[in-house]
């Protein structure tokens, strides 16, 4: 198996969030050693949410997304978050 590919950076943008729905809509790129993801995360989340608690939960949603293609999902490569990766939240 291979070294983990490690995720250096994430950045999330275009955040939308529909009142009627609780949808909270997103664009999660991440950045790995020898590529830019980016992904449209959508996830129905409790009202009131922190923004911290919603910026885990977005990560969460693009980390499960990248590991269902196929380069991760053969378990040839596994993936790995840098503490440092998490998006600065205000």
């Amino acid at each position: 198996m291979e070294a983990p590919m490690q995720i250096t950076n994430v950045e999330i943008s275009q955040y939308q969030v529909c009142p009627n729905t609780a949808r909270h809509s997103a664009s999660v790129c991440m950045t790995l050693a020898d590529r830019v993801v980016t992904l449209f995360c959508s996830l129905e989340l409790p009202e009131g949410i922190s923004a911290i608690a919603r910026a885990q939960a977005f990560v969460g949603d693009a980390m499960r997304q990248l590991r269902r293609m196929p380069e991760f999902r053969s378990g040839k490569q596994q993936l790995s978050l840098d503490d440092q990766a998490l998006p600065a939240v205000a």
